[in-house]
């Protein structure tokens, strides 16, 4: 006598509302909600978010899963609709496998090769300029001065003189697309946002395509702008294609860098002697001359100070991707439709895969311990496999040049001991108020 086979359960299921789960609650904060599922459920879990249910993998081995299973078990672009009023349909919304992949190869090439090193020469131009302006003492807003910095470094070095003379005219409207970004509501609602989002694009059309008109026949840029004008099938697409791969670009070397620069100072204030250490290293570095250090230093300290702040305070609250073909994992059943998605904030607080987890404790990354090359995807800020963030060494280069820098010439501190976090802009950056005060050392 034989029995029919039992289908695997689907991943138990996150307490929630009616038709909205727990889409309020992550609203507010995402984080929590997570964190509270995986404590409850543990490493596999449903959620629903609204209109979409979908599972969460905690867990570098269910990592290891989603990196290999995107454009196979795992689709891109239907997550990614919500890029198409700010860009278009191209680079990860783009629904054909080749080109996406092209796409988005495109953009990894902005900042592969030589041209990091030029781009760093900019990064020191750009932060000694707005050092030059602090004086001898002071205060800042944190967010406010960072962000436009770091639009002005991915201007500068991304797109050329033509887009950072007018830095100050694309700034508000890049930030309107940015505050114009819906993950899970239709993004065609007739909500304020998005009438602004979309005014937004319109006018950086209207600036960009002169630009780029002039480009194609002038030539002579050594930019990544001049390779979107240059590439033969990227211009066979059309002009509003090189438009918002543009925009793309700039909003790419920009937003993500600027929220985790932020953390990473705002953590080494809230821990001294991290700091002090940082801080020496840095006047070693310097050797007694004037300045920040060389634009070719190391600064390990600095460097495991950004890398615990992209575990502690990832600025991605997670990843999704659309199950395009129902599979099983850890036992349980995820239907095809669902959401796959990953939480770098909880992930990284996996005791049996970073000690102490919330320790902050940047030393962790030093040679002897490494705790994260002990799984390839341990620490996954950066996302991971064919689309990882192509601009990680842009935006830990660029953090470590700005924070040198600064730390170099001024004693800061912090006014707000612990400054809320903040996800209007689609990222989770300190929010305000939380000032720096400066003073020359």
């Amino acid at each position: 006598m034989s029995t029919a086979a039992t289908e695997p359960a689907t991943p138990p299921e996150v307490r929630g509302l009616p038709l909205l789960g727990s889409f309020l609650e992550w609203r507010k904060d995402q984080h929590a909600t997570f964190m509270r599922a995986y404590l409850e459920h543990g490493p596999i879990f449903t959620i629903r978010l609204g209109p979409m249910k979908g599972v969460m993998l905690v867990g570098p081995e269910h990592h290891e899963f989603f990196f290999r299973e995107v454009d196979r078990k795992l689709s891109v672009p239907e997550i990614y609709r919500f890029t198409i009023p700010m860009f278009g349909d191209l680079l990860m919304a783009a629904t054909d496998t080749e080109r996406r992949r092209r796409h988005v190869s495109l953009l990894q090439s902005a900042f592969q090769g030589g041209r990091l090193a030029a781009y760093t020469e900019v990064m020191v131009e750009e932060t000694e300029r707005w050092l030059a302006g602090l004086g001898r003492r002071g205060e800042f807003e944190l967010w406010d001065t960072f962000e436009p910095l770091v639009m002005r470094i991915a201007a500068s070095a991304l797109l050329g003189p033509e887009i950072r003379a007018r830095i100050d005219e694309f700034r508000p409207l890049l930030v309107d697309l940015a505050r114009g970004m819906e993950f899970i509501l239709p993004s065609n609602l007739p909500v304020p946002r998005f009438r602004r989002r979309d005014r937004a694009r319109r006018r950086l059309g209207e600036m960009l395509r002169p630009v780029l008109a002039e480009r194609a026949g002038a030539g002579g840029y050594d930019d990544f702008l001049q390779s979107l004008v240059d590439d033969a099938t990227l211009r066979d697409e059309g002009p509003d294609v090189q438009v918002g791969m543009a925009m793309a670009t700039l909003f790419t070397g920009y937003i993500t860098t600027a929220a985790q620069a932020c953390w990473t100072l705002v953590q080494l204030l809230q821990h001294p002697v991290q700091l002090d250490a940082v801080v020496a290293e840095i006047d070693a570095e310097r050797g007694g001359a004037p300045g920040c250090p060389h634009a070719g230093a190391r600064l390990p300290r600095l460097e495991r100070a950004f890398k615990e702040s992209l575990r502690m305070r990832p600025v991605m609250s997670h990843y999704a991707r659309t199950t395009a073909e129902e599979y099983e994992i850890g036992g349980y059943r995820v239907p095809k439709g669902w959401l796959t998605m990953l939480c770098p904030s909880v992930a990284h607080r996996l005791p049996e895969v970073f000690a102490d987890p919330e320790r902050y404790d940047p030393d962790r990354f030093a040679p002897e311990r490494a705790e994260d090359k002990r799984n390839p995807h341990a620490l996954i800020g950066f996302s991971g496999g064919f689309y990882r963030c192509p601009g990680q060494a842009f935006g830990t280069n660029e953090t470590k040049v700005l924070l040198s820098a600064l730390l170099a010439r001024y004693r800061l501190g912090l006014s707000v001991p612990d400054p809320r976090p903040d996800m209007d802009l689609g990222v989770t950056r300190p929010g305000s108020p939380c000032r720096i005060r400066y003073e020359r050392r």
